[in-house]
């Protein structure tokens, strides 16, 4: 999850849009107080955004909700203001505040746009592209929403530009609040004109916010109680943030008998109550979890206490709020925002990490502070100086034409990659069909002939990758009929491979993910030898008697129907002719052991059990030995792994990338269930899958994984011919 930052103030005045001026002719010294305050506010959550990013393993510290409170503190103030004094100018006004967001914003873009092609695999690049056009059109919360991204801290699912996503959520706040307060002002005279009633805009605005505040946070404690990721994006459940502050600022503006809206002596409590609440905020809670529901009050709490305690009393914090570096932090902290993110992805990216380490995290630090302040320095004082200031018109119709260039830029580098992506898949697809039972050195073959201390060299390899990086995803020949995963209720079901009818031998193959990876290449051996091999599979399970053990414990029930369900199936009088069973599982998914055995023994007490309901002893059953697994996840093998994949040759890739043999082979519970039955037997691949102290990652130009521990249907199209023949030994 990624925290936000809050726009400038959208003002017409140098006052208005810069809490360090000079307060204007119209501004108290309250206010002033506020905006001075309110500045160095800025800094502090900024700085623990950062810092909880960087060197917190990416926790969500409350600054999002912070700077959501500030934003439309901030943009109420200002819009109210010259509301009652008739002096908004819509144009004007859109021209000034997208002016001076847009400008930085697109140049951090465009940087992250070259990182992406640099540093993230091509699978991410279509995806990564339509998030830059949502960031540019502050429409990136409801992007992610549509595809589902799951929201998290600095890690391996995150993407180079997904802390926009709070962005988008103020840029439609400060599009569309305009439109209300000025819409209400404009009806309250047209009110007061026909004598009916004369109203304070204020306080009909306040009445509605209060209203909307009410709604929206009654939504967010709905929707995060059932979607947490899409509540955290979601405009709608974020907005009773935002209408936290504009509920302050109507509350706390100047009356006019002077007197202020908390006592004096109890404002500096208040203040350090809530800059505690604040900074505490992280530390206690990851908000990722929780926010924007309830909990988030806390963080908001604290930025309106903090508002609320505004005084010049020396018992106060606003001297710790006025200190040198804290302005600074605030002074930057937009564009600071804008760039620690994608360099501290890209580097993620880069060194195929899971977090910073101390000393890169200061690294991304520094660069991202000299960045920002060269930014600042450069485009956004430049923006204000020669396009917002000679006025506003000019200043939207810069923006526009700014948005419109970058829309257009990143269209053009959709179809760009889309156009790459489907050369290198046709050029991948040339080969991909090869027969590996006759084709030298694909795959699997390579590595055979090279353990059987051979070389290979076949020139028609030279140069591709089978299958492309940017198809690596689509790599996958399971079908639903072979597969039972998410439905209600459960379902059993087989689907037939090879030679459908007429077959010579009728095999079956069972077990979870694992078991439907190589179907293709089941497919393969049945058409070659004349066999039936129908596919069953259930997700996160396989054929046990025991139930799953902790780490898939949701799972049992649906498991334990399933099991129940394949025990009939082998039961049925139409499937007596089976001539084995085939069974694989990944090797570490254990089940729920008994007293004094351990889960690898219960899960091999399990196997052995299962094995025994078989339609006949006479029956073998043929444990194939699971394959290396890379990573735990498919976020980090796309970080990691593809990532080394695409900055390598085909030729280099595989050792390069690859790992160490002893990190990745997992204990394999069917080599010991296998022992216990006299007609059971083990295949074992794993020499096709490494060498003697190392796993490739390509084999035979072709990726061995789709994911951190499934293999892609290309390799498992290579095993063919090594598979048939174990396969063959059992059954002929």
């Amino acid at each position: 999850m990624t925290a936000t930052l809050d726009f400038r103030t959208p003002a017409t005045s140098r006052a208005d849009s810069d809490p360090n001026s000079p307060k204007s002719g119209h501004t108290s010294g309250h206010t002033s107080g506020h905006i001075s305050e309110i500045h160095g506010l800025r800094g502090i959550a900024l700085a623990l955004v950062v810092a909880f990013h960087l060197f917190g393993n990416g926790r969500v510290s409350g600054g999002i909700d912070v700077f959501l409170v500030i934003s439309g503190f901030l943009a109420t103030r200002s819009l109210v203001g010259r509301a009652e004094r008739g002096r908004v100018k819509l144009g004007e006004h859109y021209g000034r505040t997208f002016a001076r967001l847009a400008a930085p914003a697109l140049i951090v873009l465009a940087a992250t746009a070259a990182l992406m092609v640099v540093f993230i695999p091509q699978t991410l690049w279509t995806q990564t592209t339509r998030e830059l056009v949502a960031a540019a059109t502050y429409t990136l919360n409801w992007e992610l929403i549509a595809n589902q991204l799951s929201y998290g801290a600095a890690g391996p699912s995150s993407t180079p530009v997904q802390h926009f996503w709070s962005l988008a959520v103020q840029g439609q706040f400060f599009l569309l609040w305009p439109l209300v307060v000025v819409g209400l002002a404009l009806a309250l005279r047209v009110v007061a004109r026909g004598r009916l009633v004369r109203l304070s805009l204020a306080r009909v605005l306040f009445v509605l916010t209060a209203t909307a505040f009410a709604l929206s946070f009654a939504y967010a404690v709905k929707v995060s109680g059932s979607d947490q990721a899409a509540a955290y994006f979601n405009s709608i459940t974020r907005f009773w943030e935002i209408a936290a502050g504009a509920l302050a600022a109507l509350a706390l503006r100047p009356r006019r008998n002077g007197q202020s809206s908390l006592p004096e002596k109890i404002k500096p409590y208040a203040a350090w109550t809530g800059l505690a609440l604040i900074v505490t905020c992280g530390f206690v809670m990851d908000g990722a979890d929780h926010f924007p529901g309830p909990l988030a009050l806390w963080p908001v709490a604290g930025a309106l206490l903090v508002m609320a305690g505004s005084t010049p009393s020396p018992r106060g914090p606003r001297r710790l709020l006025e200190t040198r570096p804290l302005r600074f932090v605030a002074d930057i902290s937009y564009e600071l925002y804008l760039w620690h993110w994608p360099l501290l992805i890209a580097w993620l990216y880069y060194t195929g990490g899971e977090r910073l380490t101390v000393a890169s995290a200061a690294g991304v630090l520094v660069v991202s502070t000299l960045l920002a302040w060269a930014t600042n320095r450069l485009v956004t004082r430049q923006v204000q100086t020669y396009v917002i200031r000679p006025g506003g018109p000019r200043a939207l119709v810069a923006t526009l034409t700014a948005l419109v260039v970058a829309v257009g830029a990143g269209w053009s580098g959709l179809t760009a990659i889309d156009h790459s992506e489907d050369r290198a898949i046709a050029a991948a697809a040339r080969l991909a069909t090869a027969d590996p039972f006759t084709t030298e050195c694909l795959g699997a073959a390579a590595l055979a002939v090279r353990s059987a201390g051979s070389s290979c060299h076949n020139p028609d390899l030279r140069g591709e990758l089978i299958p492309a990086v940017a198809a690596i995803g689509a790599d996958d020949e399971n079908r639903s009929q072979c597969w039972s995963f998410e439905e209600r209720p459960v379902r059993f079901s087989a689907c037939p491979n090879g030679s459908v009818e007429g077959y010579r031998k009728r095999l079956l193959m069972v077990g979870d993910s694992h078991a439907v990876a190589p179907v293709g290449a089941l497919d393969l051996i049945g058409d070659q030898r004349n066999w039936r091999i129908d596919v069953a599979a259930r997700a996160a399970c396989h054929w046990n008697t025991r139930p799953l053990g902790r780490n898939i414990a949701d799972n049992r029930p649906a498991c334990a129907e399933w099991n129940r369900q394949l025990e009939a199936y082998l039961r049925a009088p139409e499937q007596q002719d089976l001539d084995a069973i085939i069974v694989t599982h990944s090797a570490r998914k254990t089940t729920q052991p008994l007293d004094g055995e351990t889960p690898y023994e219960s899960t091999v007490n399990g196997l052995v059990e299962a094995w025994s309901h078989r339609p006949a002893k006479d029956v073998p059953v043929i444990a194939l030995v699971d394959n290396p697994m890379f990573e735990p996840d498919n976020a980090a093998y796309l970080r990691t792994t593809l990532g080394c994949i695409q900055r390598h040759s085909p030729e280099t890739a595989g050792e390069k990338c690859g790992r160490p043999r002893t990190d990745v082979l997992v204990k394999d519970p069917h080599r010991d269930a296998v022992a216990r039955d006299p007609n059971a037997h083990l295949v074992d691949l794993t020499h096709l899958f490494c060498g003697d102290e190392v796993c490739p990652a390509v084999i035979g130009n072709v990726i061995v994984y789709r994911d951190g521990n499934h293999i892609t249907s290309r390799y498992a199209r290579t095993l063919a011919p090594y598979l048939s023949r174990e396969l063959a030994r059992v059954v002929d």
